[in-house]
């Protein structure tokens, strides 16, 4: 539907007839920005489009599918003529759902896509790779954490975020690191301020991101669950 969308934003005029449509999503037609922007977006939506929309077929208006245990096993159908069998099991299927129902999403404006949901775009993309036909992106898997740093010093900007990165790379070796940092200030026995930077200021590597920091804008509340054993492990 959203691919039929795109082609009657372009005047292309209304089939039934997949091959002419399929024709003309591969003419070039213009795609939303967000999409239009993003090459290999484009190219796996228009090869899931592909491979998908006989499939959608088969099951809408013939029988040459089965679905168990939330599986799908179906074959391309038309004029007689039954293509071999695609099987998409529930992970795949589910990710499947997740992926156009998150594109529509960013599409719509009803999410906003920043660096973190567009690896996880990329990574479920290579996973699905299998129906879109193309060549992996090589995204490893995002993962998205909020680190703690205990800090003693006067100074709540005295760390170096490529310390934490490479700790975090180390820690997830086969996963894509990101991080939001909550900086808790240690004065005596208990913590004083507490700061939530989020990661879009260490996204781009260089020391120059304390500069862009009005530091009263990220003053957060101060964590119910510290332990005493955690202000003993405070950084300089």
């Amino acid at each position: 539907m959203l691919v039929e969308w795109i082609l009657e934003e372009n005047g292309v005029p209304s089939t039934f007839r997949f091959q002419q449509k399929l024709k003309s999503v591969k003419g070039s037609p213009i795609f939303p920005p967000l999409i239009e922007s993003r090459v290999w977006l484009k190219e796996r939506l228009i090869g899931l489009y592909s491979t998908l929309e006989p499939l959608r077929g088969t099951i809408i208006h013939g029988k040459h599918f089965t679905a168990t245990d939330g599986a799908i096993r179906v074959s391309a159908s038309k004029n007689g003529v039954v293509g071999p069998v695609v099987e998409i099991d529930p992970a795949h299927l589910r990710k499947l759902a997740l992926t156009i129902v998150s594109v529509l999403r960013y599409v719509d404006g009803t999410w906003e896509i920043d660096q973190v949901r567009e690896k996880i775009l990329r990574h479920d993309l290579d996973e699905l790779a299998m129906l879109h036909a193309l060549p992996p992106l090589g995204q490893k898997r995002p993962f998205h954490t909020c680190v703690r740093l205990y800090l003693t010093s006067s100074d709540p900007l005295r760390f170096d975020p490529m310390t934490i990165r490479e700790d975090l790379a180390a820690r997830y070796v086969d996963q894509d690191c990101s991080f939001d940092l909550r900086i808790l200030m240690v004065r005596g026995s208990e913590v004083a301020e507490a700061y939530l930077l989020p990661w879009a200021l260490f996204a781009v590597e260089g020391a120059e991101w304390k500069q862009r920091i009005d530091l009263q804008q990220y003053r957060t509340v101060i964590p119910s669950d510290i332990q005493p054993e955690h202000l003993r492990s405070g950084a300089g």
